[in-house]
Parts: structure tokens; sequence; C-alpha cells
């Protein structure tokens, strides 16, 4: 305690000592920092404040194309609105920043001004569609700072209108912007739809019956046609049985059973003449001797009817023979390639029995066949099979005329088959083409209304849309320089300038002042202190100097007083709001 007593004494002492070089610079720095805060220039600030309202219409009914968050489209406006064109147009409207024309540049004084213009977001919590609590901007505000009041309050009004309108602006534009470029969209879509229509209309044009949906179809008539070949087959097969039966019963029926020549004679057959002839052969070989004329004639007739009949029977197997073999070489050449070996075999006898039955009909030239055109083949029971076989042979080619048909179309659906899973593959690619290019459309024609109606939105400025809800009013006051708070600051740090200038002096100062400080210096003991002795004229002296630091004190605070007066706040005011504070504490 004793020591702490004695460090305030020697500061005391020191400060006693030193007082002057504490008071001059303390008074100097407070001067001069009096004098700056003063020549200070006011600074004045106009701000609106602008809301952000959401859209009219409900975003469930119709979508708006602006979007982002707010944060994002106010820096876009700031820089559209705030570009260097429409500065300087605000600029040259209002006669900003005449004084600083001459010593700093366009880019300079247009920096100046932006830094003079502040935005600031207003965020307020709010509950998201999730139901989260989070934080959105609600507003924001427009300010600029200046020296002269109504110079602020018209330059903020006009930031304030280039920024609405810059909004408005922009966000028609965008609107218009996503309109067109969704129109070109849908125009490009609807030729890329129309020529893929082109496309699968001529594919299913070329490839109808090959189509997948017609493969059931095909498969039904396919089914069908071998059905009716299969029904035609038997009705050729029953046809040549019948026409078989039929040749076999003419067979046994005489042409001429019932032929008569011009005499009225009934004319015998072969098998009679040869009987009858015989007959007379052995009358006539009864009475003659066998080189009786009458006998070697008979002998002769005999021998060529023999001979005639023999070849008659040998063409009519031959006949036979030979239509019975190209059944067979029809049924084979039905089943196996012209290459098979029972094929060849049947052709081969085919054209042997072909050649076979040429000959006997050249054989039969000279004899039988000019008596069969000589006959009147007046039998009806032959004439009756002669045109049920010929009937029946027609019918057999009709019948085989309409297979080849059948087998022609039968062909014709089974390339259709094979051939559908090549065309299912193009057609299904196609379709997959259509397909997407349809959808494709359809969404951008969803799009394309969607922007129409966004379009419109804008147009009626019931979509999100900034309001002017705190217009800028004219300052009354500076805002800034605090000079209140900077005569405080000033206060402060004179006395830390006297404070710092004591310490300097004592740093360099090495004389001894105190009987405390010499006994720590030297090793004997201090025996006596011999106090300062004033004169008459030092303590006239000392007299006058405190009358002048009175008057000089009284003065400076009449100065302080005055100034603060004038430059900060009237007294009066400053003592009303006093007593008003003082009330409400009370």
């Amino acid at each position: 305690m004793e020591t702490a007593t004695n460090e305030i004494a020697i500061y005391i002492s020191v400060f006693k000592r030193r007082r002057w070089l504490f008071a001059i610079p303390a008074a100097a720095a407070l001067l001069v920092a009096s004098l700056v805060i003063i020549i200070l220039p006011s600074i004045y600030t106009a701000s609106a404040t602008i809301l952000v309202e959401g859209q009219e219409v409900p975003q469930e009914l119709v979508q708006s194309t602006v979007t982002g968050y707010i944060e994002e489209r106010l820096q876009s406006v700031s820089q559209r609105a705030f570009s260097r064109k429409n500065l300087l147009g605000v600029i040259e409207r209002f006669g900003l920043y005449k004084e600083d024309r001459d010593i700093l540049t366009s880019e300079e004084i247009l920096e100046k001004m932006r830094e003079n213009i502040i935005v600031e977001n207003i965020q307020a919590d709010v509950v998201s569609d999730t139901g989260r609590s989070t934080t959105a901007t609600i507003a924001f505000s427009i300010a600029f700072d200046g020296k002269y009041p109504r110079q602020v309050l018209q330059t903020t009004n006009a930031l304030v209108s280039l920024f609405l309108e810059e909004n408005l602006r922009t966000r028609e534009e965008k609107a218009h912007t996503t309109y067109d470029f969704l129109t070109r969209q849908l125009n490009q879509l609807r030729e890329e739809v129309s020529a893929t229509e082109s496309k699968v209309a001529q594919f299913k044009e070329k490839h109808y019956r090959s189509l997948p949906e017609m493969m059931a179809l095909n498969l039904q008539s396919l089914d069908r046609v071998q059905k009716d070949i299969d029904a035609r087959q038997e009705m050729v097969k029953t046809l040549v049985d019948r026409k078989v039966y039929l040749e076999g019963q003419l067979a046994t029926v005489d042409q001429t059973a019932y032929s008569y020549t011009a005499e009225g004679q009934r004319i015998m057959t072969p098998e009679e003449e040869l009987k009858s002839l015989r007959s007379q052969y052995l009358s006539a070989k009864a009475i003659h001797s066998e080189k009786h004329p009458d006998v070697v004639k008979l002998t002769g007739q005999i021998a060529l009817l023999e001979a005639e009949l023999t070849a008659r029977n040998t063409a009519r197997d031959i006949n036979a023979e030979l239509e019975s073999w190209r059944r067979k070489l029809t049924s084979l050449e039905r089943q196996y390639t012209g290459q098979h070996p029972d094929v060849i075999k049947a052709r081969s006898r085919v054209a042997s029995l072909e050649k076979a039955q040429a000959q006997a009909e050249a054989d039969n030239h000279q004899g039988m066949l000019k008596l069969d055109v000589d006959l009147d083949q007046e039998n009806p029971a032959y004439i009756n099979l002669k045109t049920q076989i010929e009937a029946t042979t027609l019918e057999i080619r009709n019948e085989r005329q309409m297979l080849v048909e059948l087998r022609r179309k039968y062909d014709e659906y089974v390339g259709y088959i094979e051939h559908s899973p090549q065309v299912e593959q193009t057609y299904l690619q196609l379709q997959r083409d259509y397909q997407n290019s349809s959808q494709k459309y359809q969404e951008t024609m969803q799009k394309v209304l969607a922007a129409r109606q966004a379009q419109e939105l804008e147009k009626e400025h019931v979509s999100e849309k900034f309001s002017l809800v705190e217009p800028p009013v004219l300052p009354e006051k500076p805002y800034k320089p605090r000079r209140a708070v900077l005569f405080v600051v000033a206060m402060v740090l004179s006395i830390g300038v006297g404070i710092g200038c004591i310490l300097m002096a004592e740093l360099l100062d090495s004389s001894v002042h105190d009987d405390g400080t010499l006994s720590g210096m030297i090793p004997a003991p201090v025996l006596g202190v011999i106090p300062y002795v004033q004169t008459a004229k030092e303590i006239r002296r000392q007299r006058r100097r405190k009358v002048f630091l009175v008057v000089a004190s009284v003065g400076g605070v009449v100065m302080v007083t005055l100034l603060f007066h004038v430059f900060v706040l009237p007294i009066d005011i400053l003592f009303f709001k006093i007593i008003n504070k003082v009330q409400r504490i009370v």
C-alpha cells in the first residue's frame, strides 16, 4: 500500500512538474482535431424502401419465367439500372459532383457515385413450402449519400425509378425472349414430326402386309390359304380319280355300238369284225384250199386287223401309264426339288412314255385311226362318258389353276411373314423416332403455352413486382459525420497526446527530482531534503498564470459550446432532450 501511494505521488509530482508539457500538446491536438471535425462536410442521405410482392396469380396456375433467388435478381437489376450510361445521365441531370469534375475523371466520378449508392436487403424469417423456417428477402432499400439535401432527394428518386423501370423491362424482356425461343423450338420440332410422320407413312405403304400389326392377320390368311390348297388338292385328286374311273368306263363301252353306214348297215367294232373274219376264214377253209384267193384275202384281213388291235391296245396302255406317271411327277415336284432322284426318274419315265405314245400314234395313223374318224360315235353311253371326262378334265384344269393362284398367295404370305422381323426392326425405330419427336413437340407446346401465359402475366403486371412502400424524403439533417462522437474521440486523443509527450520527456530526462530516486542511485543514504524556495517574482508570475489559465479555460469552454451549438446541435434542443430523458427515467 505504501509502494502504491509512493507511485501515485510520483505520478502526481511528474504531472505537476510537466503540466505545461501536457496541456500545450493536448490543447493543440484538440484544437486541430476540432478544426478538422468542424470543416468536415455534412453528408445527407435519402433512402427508399421497396417491397418485394409475390405473384398475384397462384403459381400452381401460371408459372412465371423469371425464376431464381431474389438476391441474384436484385444484383442483376442493380447492375443494369446503375450502368454507366444511366448514372452519367443522372449526374448530368442533377448536376452532381460539380466540384470534382475538374480534378476527377469520369470513371472516378462514377466510382464515387457507386460508392454513394447503397442497396441493402431487408430479410425476415419465413416458413418455406416444405414447412421449414428460413430467412428470405422481403424488401430492400436504395439510399444515396450527398452534400446537398435536395440533390440527394432528387437523385434517390431517379435511382428508384431506374431500378423499378429496369426490373419491369428485364422481366418483360426475359418473358418475351423465353416465348420466342420456345416458339422457334416448337417450329423446328413441328417440321421434325412432320418429316417423321411422312417417313412412317411411306414405310407403312411400302411394307403394309409385313407390318407387326399385320402378323396375326397374315398368319390367319396363311392358314386359310393352306386350308384352301388342301381342299383344292383333295378336289383335284377326287376329280382325277373320277376321270380315271370314267376313262375306265369309257374303255368298256363300244363307241360304235349304235353306228350305222349310209346304207343303213350297222358298223361293227374291230373286235366284232375280227370275229366275223375269223368265222368267214373257217368257213372258206372248209371249202377251199389255203391258196384260194378268198382264203388268202381273209388271212390278210385277219392279220392286219389283229395288228391294228394290238397297236391300239398298246397305245391305250401307254396313255394310261403316261397319265399315271404324270400325276406321280406332279406329286413329286410338290414335295422335292428338281434335282431329287425320284423326280428325275419320273421325268425320264414320262419322256419315254411320251415318245412311245408319239410312235404309237404315228403307227395308228395308217390303220385304226382312219376307221375311228370315219365312224359315227352315236353310242349314248359312250358320249355321256366322253362328256363327263371332258367336264372332269375342265374341272381339273380349273382346280389346278386355282391351286397355282393359291400357292402364289401362300408364297406371298410366307414372304410377308419371313420379311416381318426386318420390317419390324425398322418400323419400331421409325415409331420410336416419331414418338420421341411427338413427345418433345407436346412438351414444347406445353412450355410455349406456359411461356405465353407468363408473358401475359408480365404485361398485366400481376407477377412478382417491386412496390415502393416508403419513398425517399428530404433529409433535414446530415447523418454523418457524427461530430459529437468525433469531439469525444478528439478529446481522448488529445489527452493521449499530452500523456505521450510527458512519457517521452521523462524517458529523455536523466535528472533527479526526489530523494527516493537519489537513494536508489547512490549507495549512501539521503541525510536531508531542502525544498524549493520561491521568490516574490515567481509568486507573482504564478498568480498571473493561474488567472490566465482560468480565463483561457472559460474561453475554451465558451468556444467549444459555441461550436457545438453551431455545428452539432443547438444548446436549447440539447437541453430539452436531456430534460425529456430525465423525465422518462424518473
